[in-house]
């Protein structure tokens, strides 16, 4: 072999070295690369999940603060409905109260009232079964009717109703029957005769009429028809 085969044959070898390297260089950029793409893919699909993680976060936070909002709202109008009704129960408490303040006052004056239609009644049996000193009786009975009138509208104003009794049919609800009695002139359970009178105070019953009730007709009467 000549030296210049030899130098040509070196030659070869250099250039095929030198392309082995070449390619070696090339895969291992190659493979940097591919390695740096797949580090890159896992860096970008963490960012993704942990976006997802956070969003997730942030809608059960944002379920609950709703689901903790509808609890508030709901016990607000609740103690909203309460408060309304509290205060509507206290003002018509309020109100019973001040139409009923001065109901032991009144009950008390009722008896006052009571005497003055007995001494109006007295008075008046005296004067028919006495001739004398009829003037002295008429002053009488005119001064005692006109205080009892006069008693009688001030308790009116105040609310004070007088409760009908002799001939209404007998009511417990307003009426206290103490004994019953045979009538011609009213029908069973009318009212023939009042003990002593009974009175409302603002729509409230606050004495019953002492009241006696018919039973109906005599047996006689019965009898006779």
């Amino acid at each position: 072999m000549t030296e210049k085969d030899k130098e040509n044959s070196e030659n070869g070898e250099e250039v095929s070295l030198s392309s082995s390297r070449l390619e070696e260089s090339e895969e291992e950029e190659k493979e940097l690369e591919e390695k740096k793409e797949m580090e890159l893919e896992k860096a970008e699909a963490g960012i993704e999940k942990r976006e997802e993680l956070q969003i997730d976060v942030l809608k059960e936070r944002l379920e609950k603060s709703e689901k903790e909002y509808k609890e508030l709202e709901d016990r607000l109008l609740r103690l909203a409905a309460e408060f309304d009704n509290y205060k509507k129960r206290t003002a018509r408490e309020f109100q019973s109260i001040i139409k009923n303040a001065n109901e032991e006052l009144i009950s008390e004056l009722v008896e006052t009232l009571d005497n003055f239609q007995r001494a109006l009644d007295s008075a008046s049996r005296s004067k028919s079964n006495s001739t004398k000193n009829s003037n002295d009786f008429d002053s009488f009975h005119k001064g005692v009717e006109l205080i009892y009138q006069h008693f009688r509208e001030i308790l009116r104003k105040q609310g004070l109703k007088e409760i009908k009794a002799i001939g209404e049919p007998f009511d417990p609800h307003f009426h206290e029957a103490v004994m019953q009695r045979e009538s011609d002139e009213f029908p069973e359970g009318t009212v023939i005769d009042e003990i002593s009178r009974g009175y409302i105070l603002n729509d409230k019953v606050i004495r019953h009429s002492k009241v006696i009730v018919s039973k109906g007709k005599s047996e006689k009467e019965n009898k006779k028809e």
